[in-house]
């Protein structure tokens, strides 16, 4: 069967509003159609917007919708191949209820710290392959005996983010309210318990109240002292802008907190979602990038402040080692790890102290990093690499000569 008459289905987050997934697959996809393959897909949170792929999004809500969704199209379209992008545990669930259906089944998923636990890799074993997004990811499938698994790069739209000049610079701090002198940390993440946006926060609050200590800071927090934050003299001229939902039933209540910490304000939340060009602007405005996750299956904002030339403050755990290692940016170790739940995983504590003077010299001396070097790290992670790479599993999978 010659490639453009190949079928395939894809299930994955398509919320065009700021969803990981969307920008790790749309472009794969969008790829492998251009190769001649004939693409569905089934978008979670995808609610019927404009776009210019030239692939059909079927729009669906819940996981269960998208595999009931999914379960017909195979039934009544037939493809020869099901992609699904998303994280093992719904990958695991997925598949145990498309495999009763005999459809090929290829997963491309982050794991946000080893180890890759034994019962996941049971049924990752099953599939005819699985793509981890991660050197890490890779690493610890094959050392559960995930033999059909490997890694796959992905990289991001570089013409989009690039760097700014110093009058561009300043003509978008002062278009958004900001200051010449201001020193804005500009973290982007969702609001959830991994991305650890609290401690993002409190390093914020003891940069800009440097007589507070992180131990009175913390008695303050859970209410077990007579003092507020706001009782220590605030100096500085840090801001914190914040890129994420700010209503979120798994996440903080981020203005509660910002009150708590009196930084309510140096605070800035901006909802998740805005077009690409205005979140470049947020970048290539900041002096700095803080990201302090638990665990990061990769750190797609971590590469776009990167190619932003911006420097990176981000814990040492999972796929951020690969991206901030040989001097591409400064490794916040931890202060202490646990195992989690999702997965038996390892979860890192950033060291707040630690990370507050980072970026306090950051601040004084300005960075060290060879940011064009960092941005060419990030150039070299092409689109084209993964598609080749996607496609040929593809390939091997469905047996094309």
């Amino acid at each position: 069967m010659p490639m453009a008459n190949k079928k395939i289905l894809a299930l994955t987050d398509m919320d065009f509003r700021g969803s990981g997934y969307f920008y790790l697959m749309s472009p794969i996809l969008q790829g492998l159609s251009s190769q001649g393959y004939d693409i569905k897909v089934v978008g979670l949170g995808y609610t019927g917007e404009e776009h210019l792929f030239d692939y059909t999004i079927v729009p669906t809500k819940e996981t269960s919708e998208g595999v009931a969704t999914a379960t017909n199209i195979i039934k009544l379209w037939k493809p020869d191949l099901f992609i699904c992008g998303m994280d093992i545990l719904l990958q695991v669930h997925i598949f145990e209820q498309l495999s009763k259906l005999g459809i090929k089944y290829m997963a491309i998923t982050p794991l946000e710290n080893p180890p890759l636990r034994q019962s996941w890799a049971a049924q990752l074993m099953m599939m005819n392959y699985t793509f981890f997004i991660s050197e890490i990811g890779a690493d610890a499938a094959q050392k559960a005996g995930v033999d059909k698994s490997g890694y796959l790069p992905i990289g991001i739209n570089t013409t989009l983010f690039h760097p700014a000049t110093n009058e561009e610079k300043q003509n978008i701090r002062k278009g958004l309210g900001f200051g010449k002198d201001d020193y804005i940390i500009l973290t982007v993440a969702d609001n959830q318990e991994r991305k650890n946006l609290w401690a993002s926060m409190k390093v914020v609050s003891l940069l800009l109240h440097p007589s507070l200590t992180s131990e009175e800071f913390d008695k303050i927090c859970i209410g077990d002292s007579t003092k507020k934050v706001a009782d220590y003299e605030k100096v500085g001229s840090f801001k914190h802008v914040l890129v994420t939902r700010e209503k979120s039933v798994v996440g903080y209540n981020l203005v509660d907190l910002a009150s708590t910490m009196d930084i309510n304000k140096e605070f800035t939340i901006i909802e998740r979602g805005i077009p690409q060009d205005e979140l470049r602007n947020l970048y290539v405005m900041s002096d700095v990038f803080l990201l302090l996750s638990k665990a990061e299956g990769l750190g797609i904002p971590i590469l776009e402040a990167m190619a932003c030339e911006i420097p990176v403050v981000a814990t040492d755990t999972g796929a951020i080692w690969e991206l901030l290692s040989d001097g591409r940016g400064y490794l916040v170790p931890e202060k202490y790890g646990f195992i989690d739940v999702w997965g038996n995983s390892w979860r890192s504590m950033a060291d707040i102290e630690y990370t507050v003077a980072a970026i306090l010299r950051l601040f004084k001396s300005g960075t060290s990093l060879e940011l064009s070097r960092i941005r060419e790290y990030v150039i070299a992670r092409t689109l084209g690499e993964s598609v080749s790479l996607v496609k040929e599993q593809i390939r091997i999978i469905l047996d094309e000569n």
